[in-house]
């Protein structure tokens, strides 16, 4: 798919510097009353949606690094005024890769704090964060804790089974059982339930998970 040429670079770079401002400030009363908050990286045109078919520009080189960058000021700033309410809370950046537009800080409390635990897959052999990709970001994405996770899609028994009629196009219909084919020779991790129904999941990216003690 032909990506969108990137252009503006200077109102991109305002744009992040905006919504890094705009998302240090923690609603509290909002977090006590539902208990939960999150901040994802709203910045355009990363996350657009796209009318004319042309992949949405991802974040690369300097727009990457101020991205990153506001996501741990978003961090440390929430921390600081989650340290203020005397509860026991959940705070940390989810750093996707190589989606980093997809990263946010979330945080939780109360009947939510563990909520967030099993919100993705966490191999069992765990990989060890490469911090030094990140340039002079290093020093500070070290003093985290960073769990190993996985950005998965997924598609069901059900998926596999509908017919053409079902499928836009019949070029759709054949693109995705393809796809299909192709990633259940991938032998990917499954999980039935007690309907039989059965879901699979392939590799995404990588989210790397970071929480400080």
């Amino acid at each position: 798919m032909k990506s969108k040429k990137l252009r503006g670079h200077k109102r991109i770079f305002k744009n992040i510097e905006d919504w890094k401002n705009d998302s240090l400030q923690l609603d509290l009363e909002n977090l006590e009353h539902y208990q939960r908050n999150y901040e994802k990286v709203w910045v355009r045109p990363f996350g657009d949606i796209s009318n004319s078919g042309a992949a949405i520009p991802v974040p690369k080189r300097k727009a990457r690094k101020l991205i990153l960058d506001g996501l741990i000021k978003i961090f440390n700033s929430w921390e600081v005024q989650l340290k203020t309410i005397d509860k026991p809370y959940y705070l940390a950046i989810w750093l996707f890769e190589p989606n980093l537009e997809n990263s946010q800080v979330v945080c939780a409390i109360g009947d939510f704090l563990t909520f967030y635990d099993v919100t993705f897959y966490r191999p069992e052999v765990q990989r060890k964060m490469p911090t030094q990709n990140y340039g002079n970001l290093k020093k500070e994405l070290d003093t985290f804790d960073w769990i190993y996770a996985l950005e998965e899609n997924y598609f069901t028994n059900e998926d596999l089974e509908l017919e053409e009629d079902c499928y836009n196009s019949l070029k759709d219909y054949k693109s995705s059982q393809k796809w299909y084919k192709r990633k259940l020779k991938e032998n990917p991790r499954n999980y039935t339930d007690k309907f039989d129904r059965t879901t699979y999941y392939t590799k995404k990216g990588t989210v790397w998970i970071g929480t400080r003690n």
